[in-house]
């Protein structure tokens, strides 16, 4: 059991969780303490590691986690709040990548894919055809419902490193 961060009214949801190359287990959890916090588990799950926040700004909204099967490093799909003015506080938008070659220690820049100010985007699936991203979310907004609407974006893995 991992307990919220302090002051938090939201607490740890929607963890995700991968395996890392070392056979550990890293879970990203969102929260609505501005990031998303991290965990490590060294026994396959059994214990983990006190929450703590990582540099992946966020609003209270899930990130997806997936593997790059070229290259073996990480991809995350999130709601990049590092660069967003306070009119876009708490709102899922926009909808970025970025790669971590290290495990998830650290992330590149990242890239948006949409950036609709009233844009709601989470949710996201992930999979990799030949050498192509493949990402089935929730991609709606105020008029037709924020959870209304299912969209696949595909883009080539090597964009993702230019």
């Amino acid at each position: 059991e991992l307990e919220g961060p302090e002051g938090s009214g939201a607490g740890l949801q929607e963890p995700l969780v991968i395996e890392l190359k070392d056979k550990r287990l890293m879970m990203l959890c969102r929260t609505d303490r501005g990031s998303q916090f991290r965990s490590y588990s060294s026994n396959g799950g059994e214990t983990w590691t006190p929450a703590e926040a990582t540099d992946i700004k966020s609003p209270l909204s899930p990130a997806s986690i997936a593997r790059i099967p070229a290259t073996e490093d990480l991809l995350l799909v999130w709601n990049d709040h590092s660069k967003i003015d306070a009119s876009l506080k708490g709102k899922r938008t926009p909808f970025s990548v970025a790669i971590s070659k290290d495990d998830g220690l650290t992330w590149g820049p990242s890239k948006t894919l949409d950036d609709d100010a009233d844009g709601w985007y989470c949710y996201t699936a992930i999979e990799f055809v030949n050498e192509r991203v493949l990402l089935a979310h929730c991609a709606g907004d105020s008029k037709v419902g924020r959870l209304n609407r299912t969209r696949l974006t595909v883009f080539d893995t090597a964009w993702l490193y230019r």
